[in-house]
């Protein structure tokens, strides 16, 4: 007899439809799954073999046969030992196939035939919502998780037994626990702009960086407080909407970060070590997981010292943070991953740390530190500031504000830009592609003018052009202004080169 069950694999962060084809005929007792199934799920042999005796049923003593279609689709991980046993069920005749129609299941089985918490639950979700199915059974420890995805009728179950007995209409799932928004990272969360002495001064280029959603780059002295300022900059944005929550939450989940605890409400803050590989950076590995860009993906990734990363992982960063997602290719398979994050990098001016007069790097060292900082990355980022050694006076007396207090501006001004793209499915003025910032930024022609200017004096590339642009749109939503003037490309081109101040730019 014949079996069928829809599962679904994990692509990259999505879900893709599998079918569990089981067939048994008379012949020598034997157990294969074919359908470039890996190590994981061909041991889902035994589990499944001892979860059936376990729960009560009969394992046929039969040639059995177990395709997972489309066969060119690596299928990876335990999460098929679930529809592996309902379809050998099916097949052999302990249960009906009618009961299994519209509906999907997923769950790693142990010995016993209890469920395992599911890696994934919610892309699993929107799978079942894409292919239009009416049910997903899966672990109840991961039901809550997956109900978070509106129109999604969620069976969960706590071992094989009961999966069968509420198929078969003899039992009731109990409903989904609510699963409360998450208070996010308590750390993160703890840390305030307020705590900050000595670099008052700063706080317009972190307003603005965190406003338009731009990357930022500090650089100065060691101890002088660029991490501290670094790590409170994911302060300052707005909370995620309930679509980047789920977006979020879906990526930690596939990654095996985050299993039924919540939505995600805070946005992520990743800081690798600078020892990370160019495929922990970006993603990678057999099967392709994701990398830390993904998994800051709507939030900030923070790389403190950015002259000690490897060339090859700095080099691999330009592609994701030009595009906002990362393909990875290994062997026959492609997989693509989003990563749509802002880059915050600190670096020492030089290899001792101090420069300037204090100083004691050779011209050879000064050089290859610089060599160390690629120019087309560096191209990328939107504000430059240099953090200086704050006096004994100002760290007495100079505070910088709340991260509260500055956050209701950057609110507002995040709530403009979503009103200028509602139409075009970008949310902060930093997403907006080149043609579309033409057609929407709504300069002054002084100011684009100055910006000209700007572009032969500095020698600036077409890329940061647009980014000049784009950092004085912000400073113009900041200020409520329609119109993008000409303070507000001195004030962005300010950001941009360094400079003290804009008269500086302008001379």
């Amino acid at each position: 007899m014949l079996a069928r069950v829809v599962t679904f694999a994990i692509e990259g962060v999505q879900a893709t439809r599998v079918e569990v084809e089981a067939d048994i005929r008379p012949g020598l007792p034997a157990f294969n799954i074919v359908g470039l199934a890996d190590k994981g799920v061909r041991e889902a042999r035994e589990r499944v073999r001892s979860a059936l005796a376990n729960c009560g049923f009969e394992f046929p003593q039969k040639r059995i046969t177990v395709n997972l279609a489309p066969a060119y689709l690596r299928k990876i991980g335990p999460c098929f030992d679930l529809p592996l046993a309902l379809a050998v069920l099916v097949a052999a005749g302990q249960l009906e196939s009618e009961r299994l129609e519209g509906c999907a299941a997923v769950g790693e089985l142990s010995l016993t035939g209890e469920l395992r918490p599911a890696r994934g639950a919610l892309a699993f979700a929107e799978g079942l919502v894409t292919e239009r199915l009416d049910r997903l059974v899966l672990p109840s420890s991961s039901a809550g998780e997956a109900a978070l995805v509106p129109g999604v009728a969620v069976v969960g179950v706590c071992d094989l037994r009961e999966a069968v007995d509420v198929l078969r209409g003899r039992a009731t799932a109990s409903a989904p626990s609510d699963v409360a928004v998450e208070s996010g990272a308590i750390a993160q969360e703890q840390l305030d702009l307020g705590d900050v002495r000595g670099h008052s001064a700063l706080v317009p280029a972190f307003e603005a960086a965190a406003a338009g959603g731009h990357n930022l780059y500090l650089h100065g002295p060691p101890g002088t407080g660029k991490t501290m300022l670094a790590r409170r900059l994911s302060t300052l944005l707005p909370p995620l909407s309930p679509s980047e929550a789920i977006e979020v939450t879906k990526i930690h989940s596939v990654a095996g970060l985050h299993h039924g605890q919540g939505l995600m409400s805070s946005r992520p803050f990743r800081a690798p070590h600078h020892t990370v590989s160019a495929a922990g950076l970006v993603g990678g590995g057999a099967p392709p997981m994701p990398g830390e860009t993904t998994l800051a993906h709507h939030g900030v990734l923070f790389l403190d010292e950015l002259s000690e990363f490897s060339r090859a992982s700095l080099e691999a960063l330009r592609q994701p943070l030009e595009d906002g997602r990362v393909t990875i290719v290994r062997g026959q398979q492609s997989t693509t991953f989003p990563s749509r994050c802002m880059l915050v990098a600190a670096s020492n001016p030089c290899s001792c740390g101090h420069g300037g007069r204090h100083c004691c790097c050779s011209g050879a060292d000064l050089a290859r530190h610089r060599r160390k900082l690629s120019g087309p990355l560096l191209d990328r980022i939107d504000i430059a500031i240099a953090v200086q050694r704050p006096s004994a006076r100002s760290l007495a007396q100079d505070s910088c504000p709340a991260s509260a207090d500055v956050r209701e501006g950057v609110v507002l001004a995040r709530q403009r830009q979503e009103r200028r793209y509602a139409r075009f499915g970008v949310f902060c003025n930093a997403q907006a592609p080149a043609a579309l910032l033409r057609d929407c930024v709504d300069a002054s022609p002084a100011a684009l003018k100055l910006l000209s200017q700007l572009h032969d004096a500095h020698c600036l590339s077409a890329r940061g052009h647009s980014r000049v642009l784009r950092v004085a749109r912000t400073v113009a939503d900041l200020q409520d202004s329609d119109k993008v003037h000409r303070e507000h490309v001195l004030a962005a081109a300010a950001l941009r080169f360094e400079a003290n101040s804009p008269q500086a730019v302008a001379a």
